[in-house]
């Protein structure tokens, strides 16, 4: 960490960290988990509950997180200029597709989601949601950033980013992520078969920033017996057409 890193807001956002990915946790679970002295972990509690971002159960003493840090979250989504320019676009390929649309962004070495539509009918239950980070190597819409970049940068990635192995059919080769980004640079489109979800399949073009840059992209996901054939050709039909639409609006932003 930089010289300028303050240590008391990192534990307090390891904290935090710990809340979100517990129904409810007591203060010794997370001085366990994270390292923090108990006295430490209690103060930060203590502040956080009078601040309104988390709260105590009385019965067992655990704490969790209150709904004000989806405040927090919610306001983040609603002033980032991508996400309200995309975001219709997203509802009509929904709507056309009938399927799961994800919007991301690059945030290092991984992607996070930042909009998600459901579609009104036959939803297929997925690990996805808001917020989540993966590495970029191992989705649809992370290999759509990658084959924009150049292929130093994208062995930096993998060199320093997290090589998970989600499923079978997760890339675990640097040589077999190089040869299929020759293959999306050709088609136009990346697609996960498997790489994340068994039975799920994903599509996904990159959407640039206003610099040009490689910064967003969409995505389809649906029970990969769907994604084939001509469904799958119409998936990426109106991906493409989609992501020429948004370039066209963000060049004059």
């Amino acid at each position: 960490m930089s010289k300028d890193t303050v240590l008391s807001v990192v534990k307090a956002f390891k904290i935090i960290e710990i809340l979100s990915e517990n129904e409810s946790v007591g203060v010794r679970e997370i001085s366990t988990i994270s390292g923090i002295n108990t006295t430490t972990v209690f103060r930060m509690l203590t502040t956080l509950v009078q601040l309104g971002y988390v709260a105590q159960i009385t019965e067992n003493a655990k704490y969790f997180l209150t709904y004000k840090l989806l405040v927090v979250g919610n306001s983040v989504l609603a002033l980032n200029n991508m996400i309200k320019l995309v975001h219709p676009y997203l509802q009509k390929i929904s709507d056309d597709c009938k399927e799961t649309v994800h919007f991301i962004e690059r945030v290092g070495t991984n992607v996070r989601y930042i909009d998600k539509i459901l579609p009104t009918s036959g939803v297929v239950a997925m690990g996805s949601y808001i917020g989540m980070e993966l590495p970029l190597t191992s989705t649809a819409v992370g290999k759509s950033i990658l084959v924009e970049l150049p292929e130093e940068e994208v062995k930096e990635i993998w060199n320093n980013g997290e090589v998970i192995q989600y499923t079978p059919k997760t890339i675990r080769d640097l040589d077999v992520l190089i040869k299929e980004i020759e293959i999306i640079r050709i088609r136009g489109y990346a697609i996960d078969n498997e790489e994340r979800e068994l039975g799920l399949s994903c599509v996904a073009v990159s959407i640039p920033n206003y610099k040009g840059e490689p910064m967003y992209a969409m995505s389809v996901s649906a029970p990969s017996n769907k994604m084939n054939g001509e469904n799958l050709e119409r998936i990426c039909r109106i991906l493409l057409d989609t992501k020429e639409k948004i370039k066209k609006i963000i060049v004059h932003m």
